[in-house]
């Protein structure tokens, strides 16, 4: 790597794709209880909640460009508390129907992937951030399934597979050196 990147956009992309690997199983995991509606519902409900948390703590809003008058502050604590009350009723549903209290970050880990894309973009470039994104996330991926996390059947890593992972890995490496 060039001593032109940082090292933590780095780990902030590598991150990135290791969140996207897993997204797809704990979305599948709830979905399957769930429905697609429900599903939908507690993603964008747990998303949403995070996110305005995150504004209040904050303080500063970069999209506004301002920083949070307290009216806004009291909407937006009002708003977090109404999610949280909303995100503990479907969880304590979820966990009475047998689905993992993990099943519910995908809301969280879908803010925490687009934040992340969007931080080793700004950090890296659009070609090294997303070669390092794409790499991590099949790595991640194929781990995954090698193990069975996350309710998945196994699925064995073969020497072909292997090999072309570390060929994948060494492509990346050029890109991101070059």
């Amino acid at each position: 790597m060039n001593s032109s990147i940082s090292y933590l956009p780095f780990l902030v992309a590598v991150f990135t794709g290791l969140m996207i690997a897993l997204l797809g199983p704990i979305n599948a995991l709830l979905q399957h209880k769930a429905g697609p509606w429900g599903l939908s519902t507690v993603v964008h409900v747990v998303g949403l909640t995070v996110a305005v948390l995150g504004m209040l703590l904050y303080q500063r809003s970069s999209f506004l460009g301002w920083a949070l008058e307290p009216s806004m502050r009291v909407g937006l604590l009002v708003g977090a508390m109404l999610g949280l009350l909303t995100t503990a009723f479907l969880l304590s549903r979820g966990l009475q129907q047998g689905l993992p209290w993990y099943s519910y970050l995908g809301g969280l880990i879908g803010l925490l992937v687009v934040l992340g894309t969007v931080y080793s973009i700004q950090h890296l470039g659009v070609a090294n951030a997303m070669t390092i994104i794409l790499t991590s996330q099949i790595a991640t991926a194929a781990v995954v399934g090698h193990l069975g996390l996350l309710g998945l059947a196994a699925n064995p890593i073969s020497l072909l597979k292997m090999i072309g992972l570390g060929v994948m890995v060494a492509g990346a490496v050029v890109v991101v050196r070059n």
